[in-house]
């Protein structure tokens, strides 16, 4: 699991993910992100969520989540289908939690 550090920003919490699948298992990853996917908007703390394939590499995703704060992202950590993600993934990617980058926005004027 990821790593919260009470340092981050106050407020929304964006991140983003870079998911590498094992050569061959493509299609279950794929498949494990879509499950997560459709349970992770369910949740009452996520703004986003958004999953993408690389169009020129089939077994790169990548994971765009904004959570309404630290602690909704800590809540959705305790999930049950985060923690079935995480075995699928061990399983299917060569990714593991630090494939998690926290984001800060920059603010426009």
């Amino acid at each position: 699991m990821p790593v919260i550090g009470d340092d981050l920003p106050p407020g929304e919490r964006p991140m983003v993910a870079v998911v590498r699948a094992v050569p061959g298992h493509e299609e279950q990853l794929a498949a494990a992100i879509v499950t997560l996917t459709a349970a992770v908007r369910r949740e009452p703390g996520c703004l986003e969520f958004r999953s993408f394939t690389d169009f020129a590499n089939p077994g790169v995703f990548y994971l765009y989540e904004i959570y309404a704060s630290t602690d909704a992202f800590r809540a959705h950590l305790e999930t049950a289908h985060v923690a079935r993600f995480f075995t699928e993934l061990a399983r299917h990617s060569t990714t593991d939690a630090t494939a998690l980058v926290q984001l800060a926005e920059l603010r426009v004027p």
